[in-house]
């Protein structure tokens, strides 16, 4: 068994219909609080990418399992 550190970025896409007021302008509300708040986040999917792994010198036995090893 070795131990590695993997880093990664996730981007989420989501879609929602929402109601807004007549005179709704996304240019000058904060709209990524606004969509943080919705009950239903609207989730589509996840893709993960810039995937780097670095091997460490020596075994992490507090580590989680991965590809059980």
């Amino acid at each position: 068994m070795r131990s590695v550190v993997i880093e990664w970025t996730e981007v989420s896409s989501h879609r929602a219909v929402v109601n807004v007021p007549g005179d709704f302008d996304p240019e000058v509300v904060d709209l990524g609080d606004a969509l943080g708040s919705l009950e239903d986040d609207g989730f589509l999917g996840v893709v993960r990418e810039g995937i780097v792994v670095r091997f460490l010198d020596a075994p992490d036995p507090a580590a989680e399992e991965l590809f059980g090893c």
